[in-house]
C-alpha cells in the first residue's frame, strides 16, 4: 500500500518537523515504530500520514497526551487497513511533492529582484534555505520562465497566479465548508467514526477531494475556451476592420 521509504531526517524534513518531535513521538506512542533494517529504521507514507495527523490536532491545542488517547481509541476494534485509509484521506497532500533547488544569486537574477521572490515565498512557492532557493512547484516556475521569453515580466505572471490562487482557495474553502456542514448535519459536532463507519467517512472524503479537483479543471478549461474564442473574435473582427478601413489604423 506504501511504496515511499524514509529514513528518520527525510521523514522529519518531508512532515515539516524535526527529527527529535519523530523520536518524541515514537516513545509518547503517538507514532509507529519503524522498519528495522540492520541499525537504520525505515519509515514510510503511513509515518507521514500519522505525522501530519499529529500536527493538525497540535495546532488545534491539543497536548500530545489528549492526542495518545484520541489515537488509541480510534484504532481500538478497526481495522488497521481503514485506519490508515481514513488517516491518509485526512492528512495526504494532493499536491505535488516534487522540489527543485536553485543558487539563490541565480534566482534573484532570473526574478528581477527579491520582492519576487517574497511573493512567491509569501505563495508557498518558494522558500530559501542558506544559499539556496527551493522552488516547491518546479513545473509552475518553468512555465514563468517560458513566458517571459514573449515579454511576459516574472512580477505580470505572479499577478495572474495571485488571483488564481485566491480563486482557488475560496473554492477549496467552499468544498471544505460542504463536507464538514454535513458531518455536522449528520451526526452532529464533534463526531467520530464508529467501526462500522470508517470506511464510508474514507470514501466520502477522497470522493469530494476527487470532485473538487475534477471541479476546478473542468470548469477552468471550459472558461479558457470561451474567453479565448471571445478575445480572438474580437481581436480578429478588429484586425478585419483595420485592414479594409486604413484610416482607422492607430
Amino acid at each position: 500500500m506504501y511504496g515511499v521509504e524514509y529514513r528518520i531526517d527525510d521523514l522529519a524534513h518531508a512532515a515539516g518537523t524535526t527529527t527529535r518531535n519523530v523520536r518524541a513521538y515514537r516513545e509518547r506512542g503517538l507514532l509507529p515504530p519503524p522498519e528495522k533494517r540492520g541499525r537504520v529504521g525505515i519509515y514510510d507514507d503511513s509515518h507521514l500520514a500519522r505525522l501530519r495527523l499529529i500536527d493538525i490536532l497540535l495546532q488545534r491545542g491539543f497536548t500530545t497526551s489528549h492526542i495518545g488517547d484520541f489515537i488509541t481509541g480510534w484504532e481500538n476494534g478497526k481495522d488497521l487497513a481503514e485506519v490508515l485509509g481514513l488517516q491518509t484521506a485526512v492528512t495526504a497532500q494532493w499536491s505535488k511533492e516534487e522540489t527543485a533547488e536553485v543558487p539563490l544569486a541565480v534566482v534573484d537574477e532570473f526574478l528581477g529582484g527579491t520582492g519576487q521572490l517574497a511573493r512567491l515565498q509569501a505563495l508557498g512557492l518558494a522558500r530559501v534555505e542558506g544559499d539556496t532557493c527551493v522552488f516547491t512547484d518546479p513545473e509552475l516556475v518553468e512555465g514563468f520562465a517560458s513566458l517571459s521569453e514573449y515579454g511576459f515580466t516574472i512580477g505580470q505572471l505572479i499577478d495572474v497566479h495571485e488571483r488564481i490562487h485566491a480563486a482557488v482557495d475560496g473554492i477549496a474553502k467552499d468544498m471544505i465548508g460542504a463536507a464538514k456542514s454535513h458531518i455536522v448535519d449528520q451526526h452532529g459536532d464533534g463526531w467520530l467514526p464508529g467501526d462500522e463507519e470508517v470506511a464510508g467517512a474514507t470514501d466520502m472524503l477522497v470522493r469530494m477531494r476527487e470532485l473538487a479537483v475534477h471541479s476546478v479543471n473542468a470548469t477552468l478549461a471550459r472558461a479558457l475556451d470561451e474567453n479565448l474564442q471571445r478575445e480572438l473574435g474580437d481581436y480578429l473582427t478588429t484586425a478585419v476592420q483595420n485592414r479594409s478601413d486604413p484610416g482607422t489604423r492607430p
